[in-house]
Parts: structure tokens; sequence; C-alpha cells
């Protein structure tokens, strides 16, 4: 830690990055003194503009500590952090109303301390916010935040900043009652609404880190000039509202007492904290939009959560000097990035000159035109409205879009914390509406379509074939709420009023579902109701225990036999039913026994022929629950099932093992491995079910086969080819069903 320390103030005292770094943060501690004077011209305008000093005094302390706090302890070598400008507008109203709720007569001072009373009370509670963010490591949660809602959030705080300004710059406010006064005062605020927008559209497009000093500079340079041409004197200028009214001699901080802040009215700060929750969650959410956005510039990946740590302790530092909620600024940190000043000497000279203009320039600020500090107060709010309405035209879906012009509208009509809340119940509907659009069904498939594992005779496969729409299985997947449910219930509607096969047997899969709400359970309900009607039966597979139990508490299971059947997977829920409609067909779902005669008659034309294949085959006799035979078993042989059950299962080593198919008497086991070329071995393992009996063909009777009787050998590759064909042709059904579900 100690090397890397020394290595790093090494680098950032070269001179190739010494130089710029200093320059860098000269150029933002200049920016930063006219921010935070133009924050403090916002908030105390009009009748309290006679506080702007004490205020931006306040300003600046806190862009001293948080500023030289980050640059010190924080990731970013070259980061600045000061005040922000967000919560200015929102602040600005809470003055507004601290105005008209006080009691006639009450002196401007109350209302003084009471604003200093919240922005200190905000900053100290965004602080211990930001620290309890980073200490549970929760900053990931900006995620979860829909973009819309942001763009709507800074979109309502442009627009907040853009109206302000004409306070600033006019004494009067954006109001549609005071249109009026504002064209009478048209020359105090439109050559500022002429440098903010040139602001913007130059730094739009000219990236030189000068742009934004020149500008400023260029703009008071004009108003001097002119008014010197004019023989306009310093006294007129005031009195005409060109100037703010002189400050006085000395520093500009003057600390607030405790004793002061005890004669604050809390009621009337209960009666804003409204106003101050939107001020911490614009806080909260710029601060971490900006951090994200610092990685991407740097190109470095940080640990935001500690960033969170640094920056909370930074704020309660400013919070004792009265000083504005704080963080990183992306545009003035990434300014000595790009001029290779990639140092923390960047953050530590714009702590530097803050302290400068705090101790001793007062008289100077005096002098700076009321048309420049309305001017970068109406450029910052028209970025927001740039960045968050004209750029997103066209960028963004028009629902998203929609959000965005509904959080400024409602903003602008009835309140910012109200614009927020709309936002965000906006955005909630949307996503309701669009993913009650995604079907919780992942796959639709009829008991035609997709079997049981379990080997049937021929007769039997073509009764399943020719009644199998009886049988309904939906995979679904997903979180099931009650917009996804209405469409799962009106599917089953539209299924039982079909024209198709009486539905009798309806199969829902939970394997990938991921939860239910209670709403979705009354979706159940109906479907439920929908199933009694119809002489329907309800099958549940892979429900976990948690949905169960859900269903448990809210009654469905019933007596009624509707739903009294849940399986372990989908294959047994397939048996179950299979075996169902095969006996309502007159047929055994598992016959005890079938003759090996039986069998080797589907195989052999003559009975002489069947005798001469008996003659290589061994009897076996399998007890119950003992294998058969088992994956990778070497040298495997053919099995023909004359009685019993048996099961193929395929190993897994982190898993239990997965049953293929279950076959009975009359089925043929091993074939594909059987007839591989080669050293081959089983590929799966058998168990029986219960005791059975098979024949088997071992590799060495095979050759006997060829050299004795190969004609036999032949009719016998022939009938384990077809055997095999009809296996392959109904798993390529399956896969054709399910690839036609996906589109």
């Amino acid at each position: 830690m100690a090397n890397r320390l020394t290595e790093e103030l090494k680098a950032s005292f070269a001179p190739d990055v010494l130089l710029p770094s200093v320059i860098a943060g000269i150029v933002a501690g200049i920016l930063a003194i006219t921010f935070m004077f133009s924050y403090s011209a916002l908030i105390f305008s009009d009748e309290l503009s006679s506080f702007v000093p004490r205020a931006t005094g306040n300003m600046l302390f806190g862009a001293v500590v948080i500023s030289l706090a980050v640059a010190v302890f924080g990731a970013f070598r070259g980061a600045v952090a000061l005040p922000q400008d967000n919560p200015t507008a929102i602040i600005a109203i809470l003055v507004a109303t601290t105005i008209a709720a006080l009691p006639a007569g009450e002196n401007l001072e109350q209302t003084f301390l009471h604003t200093s009373f919240v922005i200190i009370a905000s900053t100290i509670v965004g602080a211990l916010l930001f620290i309890v963010i980073g200490h549970w490591r929760l900053a990931n949660l900006v995620q979860y935040i829909p973009y819309p809602v942001v763009g709507g959030f800074l979109a309502g705080t442009g627009w907040l900043l853009f109206k302000g300004s004409f306070s600033v710059m006019a004494d009067v406010p954006l109001e549609l009652a005071r249109i009026d006064a504002l064209v009478e005062r048209a020359n105090l605020w439109v050559p500022g609404a002429l440098f903010a927008f040139a602001t913007l559209f130059l730094t739009s497009r000219i990236t030189h880190f000068l742009v934004m000093p020149a500008l400023i500079f260029g703009a008071v340079l004009v108003f001097y000039a002119i008014f010197f041409a004019t023989d306009t004197s310093i006294d007129q200028a005031i009195s005409q509202g060109w100037l703010l009214e002189p400050f006085g001699g000395g520093g500009l901080w003057q600390p607030i007492r405790i004793a002061d802040l005890t004669a604050v009215d809390l009621g009337l700060v209960w009666d804003q904290i409204g106003g101050i929750g939107t001020i911490l969650v614009i806080a909260v959410i710029s601060v971490l939009l900006n951090l994200t956005a610092l990685e991407s510039a740097f190109g470095k990946d940080i640990d935001i959560n500690r960033e969170m740590r640094t920056v909370g302790f930074a704020n309660i530092g400013a919070a004792l000097g009265g000083g504005l909620i704080g963080y990183h600024y992306v545009s003035l940190s990434t300014l000595g990035h790009r001029m290779n000043g990639d140092s923390r000497v960047v953050g530590v000279v714009v702590a530097l000159v803050c302290f400068l203009a705090l101790a001793v320039g007062a008289d100077a600020l005096s002098y700076f035109p009321k048309f420049v500090l309305g001017g970068l107060v109406m450029f910052v709010g028209l970025s927001f409205l740039n960045d968050w309405v004209v750029k997103s035209w066209g960028k963004l879906a028009w629902p998203d879009f929609g959000i965005i012009l509904l959080i400024l509208f409602v903003v602008e009509t009835i309140g910012f914390l109200e614009g927020v809340a709309v936002g965000i119940t906006a955005a909630a509907v949307l996503f309701v509406i669009s993913y009650s659009r995604i079907s919780v069904v992942r796959h639709t498939l009829s008991g035609s379509e997709v079997h049981s594992n379990i080997e049937r005779p021929a007769t039997q496969r073509s009764v399943l074939e020719r009644e199998g729409k009886r049988i309904l299985l939906l995979k679904l997947h997903g979180y099931i709420f009650f917009a996804t449910a209405i469409g799962l219930v009106r599917k089953i509607t539209d299924r039982l009023a079909g024209r198709e096969q009486p539905l009798e047997y309806l199969i829902f899969d939970f394997q990938h579902v991921t939860g239910l709400d209670t709403s979705a359970l009354h979706g159940f309900a109906k479907m439920r109701q929908r199933a009694v009607e119809n002489d329907v039966r309800i099958l549940f597979t892979h429900m976990p225990a948690q949905i169960h139990d859900q269903f448990e508490r809210e009654g469905f299971y019933t007596s009624d036999g509707v739903v009294n059947q849940r399986f372990d997977d989908m294959d047994h829920a397939l048996e179950w039913s299979e075996a169902h409609i095969l006996e309502a067909q007159g047929l055994e779902a598992r016959p005890d026994a079938h003759p090996l005669d039986h069998q080797l008659a589907e195989i052999f034309d003559t009975a002489e022929e069947q005798e001469r294949f008996r003659a290589y085959l061994q009897r076996l006799e399998i007890p119950e629950d003992e294998l058969l035979f088992h994956e990778h078993e070497k040298d495997p042989a053919l099995y023909f099932v004359e009685s019993g059950e048996l099961s193929e299962y395929l190993d897994r080593e982190d898993t239990a093992s997965f049953r293929l198919r279950r076959v009975g008497a009359g089925s043929l086991l091993g074939a594909a491995a059987f007839f591989r070329r080669g050293d081959s071995e089983e590929m799966v393992s058998v168990r029986a079910d219960k005791a059975s009996v098979a024949y088997s063909l071992s590799r060495n009777a095979v050759e006997r086969m060829a050299r004795e009787d190969p004609q036999l050998l032949l009719e016998l590759q022939s009938y384990v080819l077809h055997f095999l064909s009809d296996r392959l042709a109904a798993n390529l059904d399956l896969l054709r069903s399910l690839l036609m579900v996906e589109e």
C-alpha cells in the first residue's frame, strides 16, 4: 500500500502530469466558483438576493471539503467532486413555500436560517444514506431504476433550472401570470438566454477544455465594454438590475451558529419533508449514475460502494459549514483526464482555488453580471432538457419517451415529488402491460406430439396417436402474476371451447417457474372451475414446495379428484394420463407378459426361422430393483423382454439418475449400443422395476449367426433398423413440435 502511494505521488509530480493537472484544477476551480455563485443566486433570488454572499460562502466551504476529500481518498485520480446543481431547483421551490408559510412580519433572516437548516439537514441525511448504501453494498440497485424514470427526474430538474434562471436574471419568475413583467424586463434575461443557448451549442461541438472559461470571460468582457462605452456607472448597473447588490468586504463564509438554528420552525421543516426526500432520491440516483459514467470515461472499474462511503463522509464535513450535498462532477472530472493531468493534484487545486475565493473573494463576486449567472443556470437546465428530451426523441421507444414527457408535465403543473411518483407508477404500469404480452407458456404440446418414456406395443402407440389430443401439456416459465395469468386462463378456456377432441388431462409443468403471486392463484382457481365443469383432470409436475404450499393454503387440492395428482416430472404425469386413456379404450396399459414367440413372429416370417433364432438366445431372470446392465458396460447385448417392467436411466454424477424410458413385456433393449461399430459399450443403465424375464443375444452369438445363418442375421438387422428408425422419427416429431412452439 505504501509503495503504491509513493509511486502515485512520484507520478503526480512528474512535469508532464503536474502542469496539466494544475491548469485543469485552476480552470475547474474557477468554474466551481461560478457554479456555487449561480446556485446561491438561484436559491436566494428576488428579495433574498442580499443573502447570496453568505450562501455562496457556505457552498464554497462545502466545495473545499468535498473536493479535497474525494481528491485524496477517492478511487479516481483527477476526479472533481462539488456541491451539485440537482438539489438547487428543489430548494428554490422550498424557499418560495417558506416565504408563503411564514407569518407576516417575519424577517428575511428567518427565511435564510430556515433554508440553511433544510440544506444542512438534507446534506447530513444524504451523507448517511451514501454511507449506508456503501456499507451494505447496495450501489448496484441503481440498475433497477427504470431508465425513463431517471430521464424524467433529470428532465424535470432541467426544466426547474430553466425556469429558475429568469428569477436570477430578471427577478421575475417564469409564470403565466407574470408574462407581462417578463416582457417588460426582456433586456435583462434575453442576453442571458442567448449566452445559454450559445454555450450549449458551442460546448456540444467543441470539446476543448477552454471553451467554457472563454465563453464566461468573453460574456463578462462584452458586458463591461458596453457599459463603459455607454458611460454607465456601477451604481446605475445595480439599480437597473444588471448587477447584484454590493456584498461588502472580507471573506464570504459567515458560519451559521447552532443557536440560530434552534429558532427554526421544525413544523415547517416537516411540511417540506417531501421536497427533502426528492432531493435525496435525486442525489442517490445522480451519484450512482455519475460514478458509472466516470468508470467509462476513465476506463477503470472501481468499487462504487467504497466510493459512496468516501463521498458520504465528505458530505458530513461539508454540512458542518452549511454546504449543499455534493458528489462527483462528470464534466470537470474528465477535464484533467483529457488534458493528461491524471493525478490527484487536480482536485486539490480545485479545493485551494475555492478556499481563496472563500477567504478573500466577496468584492470580486459582486461585479459578476446577473445575466451570466442566470445564463449558466439556464445552460445547465437546457443541457438536461437537451439530453433527456431532445436527444431521447427517436432514440427511445414511444412509451418510454412518453414517461419522460409525463414526468415533465406533472413537475410543471403539480410538483416535483408528484412527478417522480407518477413516473414510477407509469413505468410500473408499462412494465405490467409489456410483461403480460410475454406468454408464461414456454411450450404447448398435446399427447399426440409428446409421449411418456414408456416403450409400448404398436397397438397402444396407435391408440395414443389417435387419442393423444385428450392430453394437453403446458410447460410454464418465468414469474406468473395477475397479468400473465389472465392469458393462461384465456388459453385454457379457448382449448376447452375448441372443436378438437375433448380435453381430459391438463398437465402444468412448473420446472422453470420462479414464483407466482396471489392474483395468479386466483387465475388457477378459475381454471380449476373450468376443469370441474368439463370433467378435466389437472396434473402438476416439477412443482416447487413453496408454490405447492401456496396452492394448499388456498384450498386448491380437494377430494373431488380434479387436482389429486402431483408428479416429480413430466414423464410420470404423461405415463399416468396415457394409462387412463388406454384403459378407457379397453387396453391394458402394462401387460404382464408378451411371450417371446409373439415377439419373434414380428421379426421372422416362419416358425422354423423363429426356432432357429431361439437357439442363439439365453434366458435371464432379473429380480426387482436389480440391474440388467449398467452404463459403460463392455460387450453389450440385445435383450427381448418377455415379462415384467424395466427402466432405462442416464447416470449423472451431480444429480439423481434421469429416467429415459420405461419398458415392459414385448420391448427391445440395447439395440443402439449393440450394433455400433468398434469396441462399443452400453450407453444407459437398465434396472428392473419389478421381477422380469428377458432373453439376451450376445455379440458372440451374433458372430456365430453370421457364420452359420447369415440370412437370419439379415432379417434381424432389418427389424432392428426399422425399430431404431421409428424411435428416431418419434424424436424428430417431438423436436419439430418444440421448434414450432419456439417460433
